[in-house]
């Protein structure tokens, strides 16, 4: 194999590639990288055999082959080239790479054992933009569950409609929902991709281009421009999620998101000092105290609302509180509530693109309210 390609195009490649490909593995090849020259360009693919991540680079191909290289390793070399035009060149058992007068050789490994690109050959498909998915990943993902106590629950459930994609993620205290308008979809399907490749996803594709979405049997993939990500799908049934949101409210609070989350985070800051990291809501006619209370110390803040409906004492873990607020760019929004130990149901004032529940602390005073 022999190419010239640009450092920084092929490192840029590399990169991506590598976030698939196994830190630790008793299969070696695992933690390679895997390449493969063509007249066509250079192609890269990394897998540790859950999430499979394959791209293409520009490349000048001067002698077809392929190889697979130890990925992190291969990254760093490159990452301390200097911008130049760069070749690589197999002799025997080892790529030479030059790049300016920086000479370094690397033994590669065998590709005939390099576990292959899953096909998604018949999967049904949806098309969104890719801003709409990083936003849908960065604002559910956060709720995926950390507990293997129930597997599916560490992933973000996928739904895909006749003109809408959905992602929900939930782990028993809270609940993050995001839903879009898309470009096209086809039949009805769903499945839960774990959290992991979800964040790979959101860092790995660029802005403002069309994502096709393929879902199939065990398997969802991404594709984006030269880009293809596929994940193995969690198995089992996800909660029956519609079935927990609360459908009516006896308090609605409209107040300014940026105020109610600057409040919360103010008093966190005592709040983090307690194991149970409260912060106590007193929702009242034209405002909501939040205070916190521990044992070096207590906060109490002032938050201007509309309210509609009866005023309510209810207590949060100000980390849930704040996970959701952070990822909220509207300018106002709609608490719903109902009694002080029913979860607080965030919402939109206008529309349904973004849904979050998140369920009180109880406290002495949370029963009978």
């Amino acid at each position: 194999m022999k190419i010239i390609c640009e450092k920084n195009e092929l490192h840029k490649k590399v990169d991506i590639v590598t976030r698939a490909v196994a830190v630790k593995s008793p299969v070696y090849l695992l933690e390679g990288i895997y390449l493969k020259a063509e007249k066509a360009g250079l192609t890269l693919y990394g897998s540790d055999g859950t999430l499979y991540i394959r791209c293409r680079a520009a490349a000048d191909v001067i002698e077809e082959g392929e190889i697979v290289l130890p990925a992190r390793l291969f990254d760093e070399i490159l990452s301390k080239f200097e911008d130049c035009e760069l070749v690589l060149n197999t002799e025997g058992n080892n790529l030479t790479m030059q790049c300016g007068r920086s000479v370094t050789t690397l033994c590669f490994m065998d590709p005939a054992e390099y576990p292959a690109f899953p096909s998604y050959d018949g999967f049904k498909t949806a098309k969104a933009v890719s801003n709409q998915i990083v936003s849908m990943i960065d604002q559910t993902v956060f709720a995926a569950s950390l507990s293997e106590d129930k597997p599916i629950l560490t992933g973000i459930l996928i739904e895909m409609e006749k003109e809408t994609l959905n992602f929900v993620a939930l782990d028993g205290y809270r609940l993050a929902m995001r839903k879009e308008v898309i470009q096209e979809t086809a039949e009805k399907s769903e499945a839960v991709v774990p959290a992991r490749p979800m964040r790979e996803v959101a860092r790995i594709l660029p802005a403002d281009e069309t994502v096709k979405l393929y879902c199939g049997s065990g398997l969802f993939v991404f594709v984006c421009a030269d880009i293809e990500i596929a994940a193995r799908v969690l198995q089992g049934e996800y909660i029956k999620y519609r079935n927990i949101l609360p459908t009516e409210y006896s308090t609605r609070v409209i107040v300014n998101k940026k105020s109610i989350q600057d409040s919360i985070e103010r008093a966190s800051i005592l709040a983090k000092q307690s194991k149970a990291n409260l912060v106590n809501f007193k929702i009242e006619e034209n405002v909501l105290t939040v205070t916190s209370d521990s044992e070096i110390g207590k906060a109490k803040e002032e938050v201007e609302i509309n309210l509609l409906g009866k005023t309510l004492d209810i207590s949060f873990n100000s980390r849930y509180m704040l996970d959701a607020l952070k990822e909220i760019y509207d300018e106002e929004i709609v608490m719903d509530l109902n009694t002080s130990i029913s979860p607080c149901a965030i919402r939109p004032v206008q529309g349904d693109g973004f849904l979050y529940l998140v369920l009180p602390v109880k406290t002495s005073n949370s029963y009978g309210t």
